[in-house]
């Protein structure tokens, strides 16, 4: 089991948090002895996304630096596509709401166990961003293009519920029974032959992949193009004050 364990930041994805779930995952992917893995948060929730303190300043006050928001989506890419390597079976336990990069990272994922009133959220266009790590490729492959579109212009969360009825979830459980339910499905899958698993995984992804694979070139620069858009800076900036004023009335 990997765990996001950042429980007072709502395991924000960090900069330092994303390479180590990188490393730790290849590695995992590269071992002959792991057959599964689930990835699940600490705390509340799965992961609230961005650890938006990293770019809070630096959006403020218009001093965005393209060249590192696309190593930032790259990074995120490399982890995301770790996460659908074959072979390893990878299984997301999602409670509370797994938000933007979160919910591609999900999306990465073979399997998702998600428990009662969780839920996924794509809100980067309130801040003028596409969402990047491949999400918006792997979600049209499992949901549709219109579905997406209606998850990612309107930004409304997709209840655990709607999740199981469209396929994108498999199992939804009571929060309390969840993770062991995606613990007990990665003890099942992790029986099968691998050879036959690993050949099962990369047909299925070959044949369900109408939009392609995620391109990591594209979607890097989508986001960092979006960084110099006065428009995308504006809406960054009144988001970033939306969370400070939300913090304050608490």
């Amino acid at each position: 089991m990997v765990t996001l364990a950042r429980p007072d930041k709502l395991n924000a994805l960090g900069r330092a948090m994303v390479e180590e779930l990188t490393t730790v995952v290849e590695r995992l992917v590269a071992s002959d002895g792991v057959r599964a893995l689930v990835l699940v948060g600490e705390g509340r929730m799965f992961s609230a996304g961005a650890d938006v303190e990293e770019f809070r300043d630096s959006f403020r006050a218009g001093d965005v630096d393209p060249a590192g928001v696309e190593a930032e989506a790259r990074l995120g890419s490399r982890l995301a596509d770790a996460l659908q390597a074959a072979g390893l079976i990878t299984i997301a336990s999602v409670h509370g709401a797994a938000i933007g990069g979160a919910a591609a990272l999900v999306a990465a994922c073979d399997l998702r166990v998600m428990a009662v009133g969780s839920r996924i959220v794509v809100p980067e266009l309130i801040m003028g961003f596409p969402l990047a790590w491949g999400g918006m490729e792997r979600l049209v492959r499992d949901l549709g293009p219109s579905v997406v579109r209606d998850l990612v212009l309107t930004c409304r969360p997709l209840e655990a519920d709607e999740a199981l009825a469209r396929g994108f979830a498999c199992r939804v459980l009571p929060a309390a029974e969840a993770l062991d339910g995606a613990r007990e499905l990665a003890e099942l899958v992790a029986t099968r032959p691998a050879h036959g698993t690993t050949v099962a995984l990369r047909r299925i992804a070959a044949l369900s992949d109408r939009t392609g694979a995620p391109d990591v070139d594209d979607d890097a620069a989508s986001l960092a193009a979006a960084s110099t858009d006065p428009d995308a800076m504006a809406a960054t900036r009144a988001y970033l004050d939306s969370l400070t004023t939300d913090a304050s009335s608490h």
